[in-house]
């Protein structure tokens, strides 16, 4: 079978469904394996859509093909267009301004974005907007300042066990913040130590300024299991860090620094996961990554790391 024009129309039936990484990936691999492999040499695509999700299908393919022509028509003009103003609605006589104002009280934000604005924006607690966490292809080394590896551990292997997380992070000489790599896995209490271990030897030939911390929880359990890590990273700078509040309140500092668009990721298959829980916090099932990345990001920006690249307390 040759096909000379494919059209899409509507490849998700709403918000719910997109919301599903498992579903996302579904019609991305249809996209992908079944559609586009009838394609003739020449043939065009033609994708009408609702952006409900910026991981989409568009937003997917954006991401591979450079070619993509995106035509976008918001339901009130955001800027000053060619045949109407800003702030004018696109059919007046259809959809009067008045009525669209009254459709946007009714609806949430996302809702109202996706839908008449066409514009793909995070549903959850909005907190971690992850269109502000940008995507490096590669990591310049020579403008880090200082790294940390921070462990927020769980114990299991169940299905639905807390997951242990690692988070590597440096802070650059531009005052910004960049998330190298995420560990995640569920292991037992040996593979689990073993892990840590291996990935402080790893971090350490990279990093001429880093350090290991081990998130403590309260009560003689969580100062067990701490103490026990960091008897394991004999010979590595290794501290335990004693929590207090909950995650969301230890976050706070982390999330404000995403929102103003200073925290970077690089490239890497950890990025999906972590930016689906990041989507999601606080409501998510699942916090690990996000605690992690907020403990490596308060250590670094407290100020109290010795710097060995300019020698001098940062």
């Amino acid at each position: 079978m040759q096909l000379n024009l494919g059209v899409i129309d509507g490849p998700v039936k709403g918000r719910q469904e997109i919301s599903s990484r498992s579903n996302r990936d579904r019609i991305w691999n249809w996209f992908t394996d079944d559609f586009c492999t009838r394609f003739a040499a020449d043939a065009g695509l033609l994708v009408i859509m609702t952006r409900w999700h910026v991981d989409d299908l568009l937003g997917r393919a954006l991401k591979k093909f450079s070619d993509f022509k995106v035509l976008r028509y918001p339901a009130i003009a955001e800027c000053d267009e060619p045949h109407r103003k800003k702030g004018e609605a696109l059919f007046s006589e259809f959809k009067p301004l008045d009525f669209l104002w009254q459709q946007k009280k009714a609806m949430t934000q996302a809702s109202w974005e996706a839908l008449y604005q066409q514009h793909p924006i995070v549903v959850g607690g909005g907190e971690l907007p992850i269109e502000k966490l940008k995507v490096l292809p590669a990591l310049d080394r020579s403008k880090i300042m200082n790294s940390v590896r921070y462990w927020d551990k769980g114990g299991s292997e169940d299905e639905d066990a807390a997951y242990t997380a690692g988070c590597l992070m440096h802070n650059l000489l531009d005052g910004t913040y960049l998330i190298e790599h995420m560990a995640r896995g569920r292991w037992l209490a040996l593979e689990r130590e073993e892990r840590i271990k291996a990935y402080a030897r790893a971090d350490e030939k990279l990093c001429k300024s880093y350090e290991v911390r081990i998130e403590q929880e309260p009560g003689t359990g969580g100062r067990e299991s701490a103490e026990n890590t960091l008897r394991n990273l004999a010979g590595y700078r290794a501290y335990a860090d004693r929590v207090t509040g909950d995650k969301r309140e230890r976050a706070q500092p982390f999330t404000a620094q995403v929102q103003a668009g200073n925290v970077f990721l690089v490239a890497g298959p950890w990025v999906d996961d972590f930016r689906d829980e990041c989507e999601k916090w606080p409501n998510g099932a699942y916090k690990d990554q996000v605690d992690a990345a907020a403990g490596a990001f308060n250590r670094l920006a407290s100020g109290k790391m010795f710097n060995t690249n300019y020698a001098q307390w940062v």
